[in-house]
């Protein structure tokens, strides 16, 4: 009865070990290995179709032309550089002119804010938020401003030409990026931009900064990207 007993035992643990190998087996069979995260996953050549527009819309008073270079850093950090050139030709009420033009360049980070469901492959949709640095240095004329004397009475018409700026400015971004074909992405970022500095009071200071917009010290501004990620 005892050897029985035993046999049983042995039996049901064999049918035991058994089952567990062919359900391990089984899963093994049916996991998908997922790729592993590179450090480096390429890069997004993009141009920005919205500063187009605006400058179309803008009756001349300015336009501005820009495009950058993103890297992709392990599906979630986006190091970015962008550079543009800008410029404004404005008349104002009273017949002041304003002209600039110049090139400016922005370096900034982004991250992905879509956190990766657990077992799936990164997505490359992207939900961004990030910082940029700005500079510019730029020549510009400030002409036919009039001058009053209180003292004598008098007024004097002076213009301004030839004169040079640096601008230095932060912009705090978020944004999204969608993949619309194989490797072709459009998106859009949100910019709130503050100048580092003041222009010192009493000295002929631009209406128009290239890369930032007016100079009102803080201004939003809009960009809507076309890229192609190699």
């Amino acid at each position: 009865m005892q050897s029985i007993y035993k046999f049983t035992i042995s039996i049901l643990f064999c049918l035991t070990v058994f089952t567990v190998q062919a359900q391990v087996a089984e899963k093994k069979k049916t996991e998908v290995k997922l790729p592993e995260v590179k450090l480096l996953n390429g890069f997004t050549v993009q141009v920005d179709v919205a500063s187009v527009a605006s400058s179309a819309l803008n009756s001349g008073d300015s336009y501005s032309m820009e495009g950058g270079v993103q890297i992709d850093l392990k599906k979630k950090y986006y190091p970015i550089v962008e550079l543009g050139i800008a410029g404004a030709n404005k008349l104002s009420v009273d017949n002041i002119g304003f002209k600039t033009n110049g090139l400016f360049g922005r370096l900034g980070i982004d991250i992905n804010l879509i956190k990766p469901k657990k077992d799936s492959k990164p997505t490359t949709n992207l939900f961004l938020a990030g910082v940029r640095l700005g500079m510019t240095n730029f020549g510009y004329d400030l002409t036919n401003v009039t001058i009053t004397d209180n003292y004598w009475g008098g007024t004097e018409t002076i213009n301004y030409t030839n004169q040079r700026s640096t601008k230095v400015w932060f912009e705090i971004v978020a944004g999204v990026r969608v993949e619309v074909f194989k490797n072709i992405f459009m998106g859009w970022t949100v910019r709130n931009k503050n100048l580092i500095g003041e222009d010192k009071p009493g000295k002929v200071f631009p209406w128009y900064i290239p890369g930032f917009g007016q100079n009102t010290g803080s201004n939003w501004g809009i960009n809507y990207t076309v890229g192609y990620h190699f």
